[in-house]
Order: C-alpha cells, then structure tokens, then sequence
C-alpha cells in the first residue's frame, strides 16, 4: 500500500481516537446522548401505558399503510407524513402502542440531532452540548417524544429548516435555502401548527434581508418554486377534501367565542404565561398545569432572548425570535375554546427554539459570574444550574406527569389483551361498549395487541338483552363490560345468572373491568347451521326488539337500514341474494313492506312471512327499468294472523362485477 494512503488512514483513525477519547467536552457530549436516550427509553413499555383517541388516529393511518392502501388524507387535521415515517420503525419494533412509541422517540431524536446541529453553527460544540442536553431532558419535549403521536414531527422539522437557514446564512450556498424552504413546505402535510414553518422562513428571509442580509431575486424565485412543487401533494389532499380548512375538527378551532378581540387578547397572555404561571390543562400532553418550562429555564429564557438580542448576535436573534413568535399563532387562533390556551400540542414546533434561547440565557449567565468573580465559579454555576434543571424536570415528567395520567396511569386496555390472550383460542370475545374511563379502554388498542384479534367483537350494550341472545352468541362466549355496572346491560336482569360477572383489577387495586363466560349457549350459532353465514344482532326498530339476521356488510351497519335515513346505507360484502331477517320480540300486524335500494338494472324480492301460530307464506317479485335508487312496496298478505319473523332476499340479476355482487339497502319499513 503507497505510504500517501498509509499516512492518511493512520491520520483518521488518529482524530476518531481523539474525538472519542474522554476529552471535556466529548465527554460531555457522550453524557448528553446518554441522558437524551435513556430519559427515552426508560421503561417506555409502561410509561405512559394507555392508548387514547388522538392516537387511535395514528394506528389506523399506519395500518392503512402497512394494508397497501397508501393513503394520502387528513386525519384529524393530521396529515401522510410523519405516519410514512413511522411506518419502517413499526415493521421492526412490531405494530403495537410499543413500537408507536418507538417510532416517536426515534423522531423526537431526529429532532435534537438538528437542534444539535443548529446550535454548533450559532455558538460552537459547547453551547449546542447545552442545548442538546436541555432539550433532551425537558419534560415538554419529553412528553411528546414518549407519547406515540404524531406532533412530534412538528419540532424535528422547525430545527431542520432552521439549521438550513443558518448553513445558508454562513455559507451563502443557495442549496440551503432551497432545503430550509423544502422542509418548510412539508409541514403542510404534518399538521396545522407546522402550515406557519412557512410563513416563519418567508418572514424571517424578508426581516434579514431588511437588515442587510441581501438575498439575490433569482433565490427568491427558485424559493418559491422550490416551495410550489413541494406544495403540490397538500394541494391535491385540498383538492379532495376542500372542506379541510374550513370546516371540522380545523375550522371549528377559528371560530370565536364571543368577542373576538377580547378573545385574542387572552390568548396572547395565557400563551405568554404557558413558559411561567401555567401550562396546558391536558394531563395527557403536559404535566398538569404546570408550565411548559421548568421556573430555572422560564427566568433563563428572558435573559436568553436579552442574550440573543446583543448587537454581535443581533441577526441570530432574529432567526430564532421571529419564527418563537409565528409557531405561537396556531395556539392563539384557538378562537372557539379560549380554555385551551395555552397549548403544549399547537406550539410545540416552538420548542427547540425556546432551548436554543434557554441555552443563551445559561451562557449569558457564565459570562456574568466569571467577569463578577472566576472562571471556577461560573462553571460552578453553570453546572448548578443544569442540575437543577435536570431534577425538574425529570421529576416533572417521571412523577408529577406520570402520576396525573388519568386513571393513575392504569391500562385497561392492554388488562383486557392481557386477559383474552389467556381464554381458549376458539373463545369468542363480545367487548361491551367502550371507553368507560376517561376515555379508555380504546378498542383499536385492545384489536391490535390482541394475539388473536378475530375473536374480538365490538357491541354496545344495548344490543344484548335475554331477547335472540342465543341467536346471536354460541359457546364458548366472554362478554367483557364497565366494571361501574353489574351487567352490560339493564336489560339483562331477566337473565342475570347467564352473566356470572367477575371484576378484574389492576396491579394497584383499581377495577378495570367486568367479564363473564355466558352459560346456556348453543355450540354453534343457528346463523352457520343453515350455511348462510349470517350475522345475528339484536336492536330497535320503531320502538320494538328485533332480532335480525343479516349478511355481512362491508359498507355500513344493519341498523343503517331501518334507521329511516335514506341518506345512510347498508352494503352487502358480496352476498347474493342479500338476506335480512327480523324476529320481532312481540307479534305484530304488518300489511306492506317497504325498500329503497340502490340503483339495479333487474333484480328480484322474495319475502318469507312466519305468523305467530307458525304458518308462513311466501311472496316473490321481479323488478326492471327502475329508476335510480328505487323505492319498491309490497303488499303483504291480508290476514288477521301477526307477524311473528320476516325473511327478505334481494337477488341482483345483473351480470357479475368485477369485485362481486354488492347490494345497497337504504331502507326497509313496514306498516
């Protein structure tokens, strides 16, 4: 080997011997990735332990992912990305609230790496340490970055445009700019909070232009083309969901109430006040109440901003002020619930800025005690200072938040996955209802962990009653309900001792919920005797108990059928005929039958009557050249006799589709 390459590979492994080698500040850097990661990973498993709504949204993004729908829409004002994102991490952590977590941290790494990298450029390797390691053991950050959910994309890409900018203002390579617009533009497809990353660059590239930084017009052109193309896939979601903005979950939040200036006013105080008199008042994003900083990095953050703000750092101030002040605007045009300001969630993006200032405010703090007395004792308070900060906020996030999760913290959710898994793998499991602890236990949740999530079964506990139960249910059967009520149902009282209920309970005493294996069941349900493959159910029809057996539906509920809305609609999955069956708890006089269907070119009714005394008859009818989505009546036949079950079988006649038979019913009445 020429002695050239000899040299050169000695003189590499030389710097990576020094740069690993214990030096102060690797040393100090090696300290802050090992706190930032383990403050992650410690007992993430159970910490915080309960899948909750918002983050339901997220389980079913991914799993459409994962399923090859690629999907490309707005979940709750959440949009594809940071679900893309997550998805290589869930196909190797395992698709469970686990590996949803990782997936957050992994990103929530992702963004102390920019910040990291932010920080180096505006003041060197030490104070982006700082920095690094105030970020990464903040109770804020860390509980989004633990939480499983998806703003904590919001925050990775406010210090990845920011870290560009800087590199652009540096290093005058217009590439960097172009990159700090294009990851502006992709929190259009993040979430609302992140639409202002945009408007925060524009403003801050104008406000440094203003000030001296001159930027060519040929760069603010390919800027804004640079922007538009990567806009194009949030204006295609716009393009098919218009109403995104306007309307729903997002447009709802700009709608004032009452006065719309005093309502701005408040905002604009209590968003101030969310770094030192209190926080968010949502247990699940934010220690209780407290504030989003701790009381030694809130005093830190004005001298920070004083710091940031001095004539030699006057311009770097600028680009860390002027998008604080913007990434604000999301939580203050909550217009409609001024209670929900302040907002750890729609200000987040906020946060490696207020580290980067907190950072400031420290190194303004060293600079004034070692010019007042000695180096020595500058560090000395430095060095205090960050431990207390680093017991706050440990003990805001390991003790205080942790202990406020509703419920204590208690999974009911993973209690019953845990309890299903260990029933007979042919059990079937009825989960009764949902939610009945401060919003828990989320099904979802219960379905996905679950090892065999087939036998699960979603029923409101309305639907069960002693009525059709052993049509609708077959041995071996677990229903599982609120431990706040002694049956699923009130109705079931006539019945009580098929539901041999017991309560189960958490580790901590709390009860979590109710379970009982219903007795007297028949081996197999009647619906599979025949061979039909029906489902069985039990609801109200015109203020009557119906037991109806029915074909699956792949569109809609059964009970969209006799609901009266033609606007609602139950599909069949491929059944033809498509079969429907009422038994009616009381006998009653029926004389037509009414059906709005869905437009068929030539289809056939067929309807099976069984009275009270056991006879039946039977009527068939031909239908062609209907118009579009047909009401159809039939007489039923005159007898004084009461109708004791009505059968109807809607057979389409048409040729087969491509994917098979699918027959609408919108309605069905009878008089």
């Amino acid at each position: 080997m020429p002695a050239k390459k000899i040299r050169k590979r000695a003189a590499g492994r030389s710097d990576l011997l020094k740069w690993l080698l214990p030096n102060p500040e690797n040393l100090a850097f090696w300290l802050m990735v090992g706190a930032v990661i383990a403050v992650r990973f410690w007992d993430l498993d159970q910490q915080p332990g309960e899948v909750y709504g918002d983050i339901s949204t997220v389980y079913l993004y991914i799993k459409d992912v994962l399923e090859g729908r690629w999907p490309f829409y707005f979940a709750l004002s959440a949009g594809p990305l940071y679900h893309y994102l997550a998805v290589p991490v869930i196909w190797m952590a395992g698709f469970s609230y686990f590996g949803l977590k990782v997936a957050s941290v992994l990103v929530s790494l992702g963004t102390l790496a920019f910040t990291y990298l932010f920080a180096r450029r505006l003041a060197g390797k030490l104070f982006a340490i700082l920095a690094g390691f105030i970020a990464g053991i903040s109770s804020w950050l860390l509980v989004f970055s633990r939480l499983g959910n998806f703003p904590i994309v919001v925050p990775m890409l406010t210090a990845g445009m920011l870290w560009l900018l800087l590199r652009y203002v540096q290093e005058w390579q217009s590439r960097d700019l172009y990159a700090s617009g294009a990851v502006a533009t992709l929190g259009l497809l993040a979430y609302p909070q992140a639409y202002f990353l945009l408007p925060a660059l524009v403003l801050t590239l104008a406000t440094l232009h203003l000030s001296g930084l001159r930027i060519k017009r040929e760069e603010w052109l390919r800027l804004a083309r640079t922007c538009a193309l990567f806009a194009l896939p949030f204006a295609w979601m716009l393009y098919k969901a218009p109403g995104a903005l306007t309307a729903g979950y997002l447009g709802e939040k700009l709608q004032a109430a009452g006065d719309i200036v005093a309502v701005l006013a408040g905002n604009i105080v209590h968003a101030l006040g969310a770094y030192f008199v209190r926080g968010d008042m949502i247990s699940r994003v934010n220690p209780l109440s407290l504030p989003h900083l701790d009381v030694i990095s809130s005093i830190l953050l004005i001298i920070g901003i004083a710091y940031w703000l001095g004539p030699r750092r006057r311009r770097y101030g600028l680009m860390l002020l002027i998008p604080f002040i913007v990434l604000h605007i999301p939580s203050i045009l909550t217009l409609n619930a001024p209670d929900d300001v302040p907002s750890a969630t729609r200000t987040l993006g906020a946060a490696p800025i207020a580290y980067v200032l907190v950072a400031g405010g420290l190194m303004q703090a060293y600079e004034w005690a070692r010019g007042a007395a000695s180096r020595k004792v500058a560090a000395g308070l430095a060095a205090t200072l960050l431990a207390g900060i680093t017991f706050l906020n440990l003990n805001n996030y390991f003790v205080h938040y942790l202990n406020n999760l509703p419920y204590q913290n208690t999974s009911v959710a993973r209690l019953i996955t845990e309890y299903a898994d260990l029933l007979p793998p042919d059990t079937q499991i009825y989960l009764a209802g949902c939610c009945w602890e401060s919003g828990m236990p989320e099904p979802l949740s219960i379905e996905q962990e679950m090892a065999r999530p087939e036998n699960l079964h979603a029923i409101q506990p309305e639907d069960l009653s002693c009525f059709g139960l052993d049509a609708m249910l077959a041995a071996p059967t677990v229903v599982i309900w609120s431990y706040k009520n002694d049956l699923p149902n009130p109705e079931l009282w006539a019945c009580a001792e098929r539901f041999p209920g017991q309560l189960y309970t958490a580790l901590s005493g709390l009860p979590a919920f109710q379970a009982a294996a219903v007795t007297g069941l028949p081996e197999a349900p009647s619906a599979e005797a025949d061979g039909e493959g029906l489902l069985a159910q039990a609801l109200d029809w015109d203020g009557e108990r119906v037991l109806v057996r029915y074909s699956p539906a792949d569109i809609g509920r059964i009970e969209d059928a006799v609901d009266g809305n033609l606007e609602t609609i139950y599909r069949g999955a491929g059944a033809n005929p498509l079969v429907m069956e009422f038994a009616f708890a009381e006998p009653r006089p029926a004389a037509r039958l009414g059906l709005t269907l869905a437009t068929m070119p030539m289809f056939s009714v067929r309807v099976v009557i069984t009275y009270e005394d056991g006879t039946s008859a039977a009527i068939a009818r031909q239908y062609t050249d209907q118009p579009s989505d047909p009401t159809i009546e039939i007489e039923l036949r005159a007898t004084e006799k009461l109708l004791q079950t009505l059968r109807i079988e809607i057979t389409d006649q048409g040729l087969q589709p491509g994917d098979g038979y699918h027959i609408h019913v919108r309605d069905v009445s009878l008089e």
